[in-house]
């Protein structure tokens, strides 16, 4: 190792270049392994054992992905009837009003409901207090109990241990405080970290007036089911006995659990199918990191080759005083490992600032909130492994290459002198490999910046600019449905008459923000086999929406007053939906029958522009708007459009709420311009900057791969080059040979990369769901960089041949 310091120190710009490679690459990947193991990977911590918890229950479709959910009914039957588990612990989330003293107003907090095993299956212990008693979690809405987490502990109590026993108001009802969870537990899912933890039986008090009983209806599928399993029992197993129970479930409540088999998962797959736009980005910046690495890997390996001819006397007399071919190989190793230390070192600064990048992400709500990314030991251990990886990767080929010379000719000369096809041919396939991997990594970074690009030009279909937003949860004050609508129609008439207020609107939906999920038959639509009906994405908003956020109506008519729960059922769907089921036909007047079959008909009255709903690049979505006043939500918000500034808007829209009743939470109180900057522009800008960095890299580090064989060509051929330009030969004719066989390698990787590129368009798709179909002449937008770029690692070494002395080239040895 000693040694291998030493030759580091004696050769700097060989070092430099081979450390600023590796720590490129493996940076790269430390990175983009923080926010995949942040969002996909990372177990949940301070739970035991997570490798034995199973998630249970039948696949619903949520719209954007899939999730395993259950219904409280079908959980208690699945925990009695079930012998693979050692226990099954229910829970579900909601936001909620809360108080931490009765008569402060309101504000909003995530509320987990848990059943009375929770954190005994789950292994967690509490920092003080204790956990549910099993009886309360028996009979619904007697046992206002809570677990507060340690960030709510801190904020609202600055962790004072006398808050056993206090009183904190919830959902307008008064809750005792029995424990705190520990400081590194916030809940299982990352992206919704709980404040609260409540027993399912108080589920029914928190829903407010919801017309709902979520402990009884059988298909409110909202819970999530996680199972630990027996000792000696597999997944397998347990899996086949849920089927079974599914099939009788199934049997026994057809008009709920037909089709919804029950099956298990494990939190990684629950990750990976939950946000599968997320999931296929973080797959597209993987593969992308992994190529920049195997660029950089080939990188140092190509500059180590071209070391081997120096090194020939050294290596030669190693093996003439007794070294063995397997004791060089491992001291060339050893000496790799010292490059892959230094490099792995920058690297961990390279990914250190992509964690900081990806640190710049915000989801602008209350509720949301992205998982840190951090330089925590997993991250830290990943690293470990990439060097490893690399040392092999960039340094057994070369090391065995370097200890299977001739010794007799090494002893005699410098060079090892073999034939110039082995003497170039393994170098030329690392450069040429090198151009082949960079060019679909830039050809993608390409195509994403053009589609993404082009969706911000075009801008989402909606006013951006001049909206002050608010959201309510009138159902949090015991407010019912009925209520709440009243309560909707005096915040809309109270905030246009706000200063600056130009008009207002509600919607159950924000913009980009999400939809409901139902089912629906269309009129005359034919349903295959089994299918009871299609999914349909849907909000319910005012008659003042569409004009409030310029969203225009091409045919029919927008909401009126009179469109109340007395009056015909009527809705106004978007273009996606009308080309989808009545392609070039009028469907104004046309029916679709909400639920299923036999589901209420509802008449379209209007058709207005498709606009973007979830995130920027989607696919089209099939979207119904109904009129609020006939279907009703409780939590809704509020759309202000302002004449000037609306940020300005916020606090009296927050106070005008609180005057009419203090126990409604107002939440997610923000500008649309300040919600699209950070829901748009900003994580579609990060990603194009990631992809588009390690296109970059990529291509930089198959330039230096290239400049560094020319180079190592020219020096070879000094003497060559002189007998050349003594018997004749002009510096251009010079030139021009030392350019055409430099790029002989990069032609070749260039055809590969077309082949790898047109591969990559068949696959895209499926990584980025995004507009139109890939297109191919991208392709040919990226040929001329990288050509360019190319030519001139070629032409720097190529110019300085050009203009060797022959006197001086022809005394050289």
């Amino acid at each position: 190792m000693r040694h291998g310091v030493r030759v580091f120190v004696t050769a700097p710009v060989f070092s430099v270049i081979a450390v600023i490679s590796i720590a490129f690459g493996s940076g790269a990947n430390v990175a983009i392994f923080s926010a995949v193991d942040a969002l996909l990977l990372r177990p949940p911590v301070a739970v035991s054992r997570p490798d034995d918890l199973l998630i249970v229950g039948s696949r619903v479709d949520r719209g954007i992905g899939t999730q395993l959910r259950t219904s409280y009914a079908d959980y208690a039957d699945i925990r009695d009837r079930s012998r693979s588990f050692d226990g099954l612990a229910a829970y579900g989330f909601k936001s909620v009003g809360f108080a931490a003293h009765p008569h402060t107003p309101a504000r909003i907090k995530v509320a987990a409901l848990v059943s009375a095993n929770y954190f005994d299956v789950l292994g967690v212990s509490l920092q003080i207090g204790r956990a549910f008693l099993p009886d309360e979690d028996m009979v619904p809405g007697r046992d206002a109990v809570a677990i507060l987490s340690d960030d709510a502990w801190q904020r609202e109590f600055a962790r004072d241990r006398n808050v056993l026993g206090r009183t904190i108001r919830i959902a307008a009802t008064d809750f005792t405080i029995v424990g705190v969870a520990p400081s590194s537990f916030n809940g299982l899912d990352p992206f919704t970290p709980h404040d609260i933890f409540l027993p399912l039986a108080m589920w029914p008090r928190v829903m407010g007036t919801v017309p709902i009983s979520p402990l009884d209806d059988r298909s409110l599928r909202v819970l999530t089911v996680e199972g630990r399993l027996r000792p000696n029992v597999t997944a397998r197993a347990a899996r086949a006995e849920l089927a079974t129970i599914g099939s009788e479930l199934e049997q026994t409540f057809p008009a709920t659990n037909r089709h919804h088999a029950i099956t298990t998962q494990t939190q990684t797959q629950m990750r990976l199918e939950r946000r599968p736009v997320d999931t296929r980005t973080l797959v597209l910046l993987s593969v992308l990191s992994v190529a920049v690495l195997l660029v950089a890997c080939a990188n140092v390996a190509g500059l180590l080759a071209s070391r081997a001819p120096v090194r020939a006397r050294e290596i030669a007399l190693r093996l003439a005083i007794g070294a063995s071919r397997t004791r060089i190989v491992m001291q060339l190793l050893a000496e790799s490992v010292t490059i892959a230390v230094a490099g792995s070192a920058c690297g961990l600064a390279v990914g250190y600032a992509g964690i900081e990048v990806f640190r710049q992400i915000e989801w602008p709500t209350e509720i949301i909130r992205y998982p840190t990314f951090e330089m925590d030991h997993r991250t830290l251990s990943f690293a470990l492994a990439a060097a490893l990886v690399s040392v092999f990767a960039f340094g057994l080929g070369p090391a065995i290459q370097t200890a299977r010379l001739d010794l007799a000719r090494a002893v005699k000369t410098t060079d090892m002198n073999p034939s110039k096809r082995r003497r170039l041919q393994g170098r030329h396939a690392l450069v040429a490999a090198q151009v082949a991997v960079s060019l679909p990594v830039l050809t993608i970074g390409a195509f994403v910046f053009q589609i993404f690009q082009r969706e911000l030009n075009a801008g989402p279909g909606f006013r951006v600019s001049h909206i002050a937003m608010a959201r309510l949860d009138p159902s949090q004050a015991r407010y019912t449905i009925d209520e709440s609508r009243r309560l909707f129609e005096r915040v809309l008439d109270e905030a246009k008459r706000l200063p600056g207020a130009r008009s207002a609107a509600i919607a159950s939906e924000a913009p980009l923000w999400g939809l409901e999920v139902t089912s629906m038959v269309p009129e005359g639509y034919h349903l295959d086999d089994g299918q009871t009906g299609v999914r349909l994405y849907n909000t319910s908003v005012d008659e003042s929406f569409f004009d409030t956020l310029a969203i225009p109506i091409l045919s029919g008519r927008a909401f009126k007053n009179t469109d109340t729960a007395e009056a015909p059922r009527v809705a106004i769907v978007n273009e996606a939906f009308a080309r989808h089921y009545w392609p070039l036909q009028d469907v104004i007047g046309r029916r679709f029958r909400l639920g299923s079959a036999q589901g209420r008909w509802i008449q379209i009255v209007g058709v207005a522009r498709t606009s973007t709903y979830i995130y920027t690049g989607e696919p089209a979505f099939e979207v119904a708007y109904f009129p609020f006043r006939q279907e009703p939500r409780g939590n809704m918000a509020v759309l202000v459009q302002t004449s000037g500034d609306s940020a300005g808007l916020l606090g009296p829209l927050r106070e005008m709420v609180r005057r009419i009743d203090g126990d409604i939470p107002v939440f997610d109180t923000q500008t649309m311009e300040h919600f699209y900057e950070a829901r748009a522009t900003n994580i579609n800008g990060l990603a194009v900057g990631l992809i588009g960095a390690l296109g970059l890299m990529g291509l930089l580090l198959s330039v230096v791969g290239l400049y560094g064989l020319v180079s190592y060509d020219v020096g070879r051929r000094t003497r060559e080059i002189g007998v050349r330009m003594a018997i004749g030969a002009g510096p251009r004719r010079v030139l021009a040979m030392i350019v055409n066989q430099g790029m002989a390698p990069a032609w070749v990787g260039l055809s590969i990369g077309l082949v790898l590129s047109a591969a990559t368009a068949r696959a895209l798709p499926l990584l980025v769901p995004i507009g139109p179909r890939y297109d191919l002449r991208l392709m040919l937008a990226t040929l001329p960089l990288i050509l360019t770029v190319t030519l001139v690692a070629a032409g720097i070494p190529a110019r300085r041949a050009s203009r060797v002395d022959p006197t001086i080239a022809l005394r050289a040895e």
